[in-house]
């Protein structure tokens, strides 16, 4: 065989080769749109190994870093999702630059997690596909980059301002955006993370931001532990002004029946009577 011809040959088999894994690759696509779910490893009551996640080891193994980061665009969120685990998993360097595609296009995408089917964001899997590999939350620093971009990206999922607060103290020259957070945002989380900072200069606007979110929140939809937490919260000032603000709240949001025990022993430790809201 001429030197051409082994070139011809060569060239000729890489192309074949090439073609033939790009075959492979789509079926193993349309395998998972198939689907249609971003399943954990296992799922169903009996902890069943999942066909998708098996499917998605298969996706990690088989595609370039280069095919991830254009699948992460793939209309099909479960596809983008899985190409955005496995560019994780395979310890791809930019990260943030893939969250921040996710925070900037968010869509929903369905789960199967263990015996949980969720709805959840992009951005959220790829985040918590990441913070659960972390044992340093505090000290890792892509976690910091991810968890500055929620904070200062407007409207950003609730869990992912919980996890970004949750993770560290930050430098002060954040607290700027965590006020804005919790003084005008009135978010919750902003404003417990405020309080551990121990700064009298925030004692005032707290306690106003306390108020406002206790009146303002829908406490059936963040859950009773949180409301009896913020009543406990306002109870602690003992300020006699706030017990009427109280009782007007507990007599509209009545969520708080489904553990009347809890809340009856609180408010009565703290002179309210039962009898004053029905």
């Amino acid at each position: 065989m001429n030197k051409l011809a082994t070139i011809l040959f060569f060239t000729m088999t890489v192309a074949f080769v090439h073609g033939q894994e790009q075959q492979d690759l789509s079926a193993l696509l349309n395998k998972i749109k198939a689907i249609n779910e971003v399943q954990y490893e296992y799922v169903g009551f009996a902890g069943t190994p999942s066909d998708n996640f098996k499917n998605y080891l298969d996706l990690k193994s088989r595609a370039t870093s280069t095919q991830l980061i254009e699948l992460t665009d793939d209309n099909n969120a479960v596809i983008a999702c899985y190409a955005g685990w496995a560019l994780i998993d395979n310890l791809y360097k930019d990260i943030p630059s893939i969250f921040t595609k996710f925070l900037n296009n968010d869509k929903k995408v369905s789960t199967f997690d263990g015996c949980i089917k969720s709805l959840n964001t992009l951005s959220s899997e790829f985040y918590h596909r990441y913070w659960s590999g972390v044992s340093e939350k505090s000290t890792d620093k892509t976690l910091f980059t991810l968890d500055s971009l929620i904070l200062y990206k407007d409207n950003s999922n609730w869990l992912l301002i919980t996890r970004a607060l949750e993770n560290r103290i930050y430098p002060a020259s954040f607290n700027k955006r965590i006020e804005y957070l919790a003084f005008t945002k009135t978010n919750k989380d902003a404003i417990n993370y405020l309080k551990k900072l121990n700064d009298k200069a925030y004692e005032e606007p707290i306690k106003l931001a306390t108020i406002k979110y206790f009146k303002e929140t829908d406490f059936s939809k963040v859950g009773i532990s949180v409301y009896l937490e913020t009543l406990k919260e306002l109870l602690n000032y003992n300020d006699e002004k706030l017990k009427p603000l109280i009782t007007e709240k507990l007599k509209k949001d009545i969520f708080w029946r489904s553990s009347e025990k809890e809340f009856t022993k609180v408010l009565a430790k703290n002179g309210i009577q039962l009898t004053n809201i029905k």
